[in-house]
């Protein structure tokens, strides 16, 4: 497994060095203190880490510059309406409607968390 070796240069700048295996590293900081008088020396390993991905959605709010408010509409005048003329409408006859076939009705499996609330519900806001 390789190991990475951090220490200050001899300018004071952060440095580091990788090498790959723990005895490497400790003859490098063996090194380091003997011959270059280094005292600030840390060591670690380096393993793979494993990783998942999920989709992540960010919800953004427009700012008050961009988002520019609706003007208020001036409420017109009430318009006097003249009242119309009798028409003559004859009534018109609909035929019945069909009646509707309804399927048997599908019971679908309650799912409960180990909370006692439906997981499909909102919970909290339900």
């Amino acid at each position: 497994m390789e190991h990475v070796v951090f220490f200050p240069a001899p300018d004071g700048s952060p440095a580091f060095r990788r090498v790959p295996s723990l005895d490497e590293a400790v003859r490098l900081v063996e090194h380091l203190r003997n011959v270059e008088g280094v005292n600030s020396v840390s060591v670690h390993a380096l393993t793979e880490v494993p990783l998942a991905f999920r989709a992540y959605y960010k919800v953004e709010v427009p700012t008050a510059e961009a988002h520019v408010p609706a003007q208020p509409v001036a409420e017109a005048a009430p318009v006097a309406l003249e009242p119309e003329a009798a028409v003559d409408v004859e009534p018109v006859h609909e035929a019945p409607a069909l009646a509707l076939v309804e399927d048997e009705p599908v019971e679908e499996p309650v799912l409960v968390s180990s909370n006692g609330h439906n997981p499909q519900s909102l919970g909290f806001f339900a």
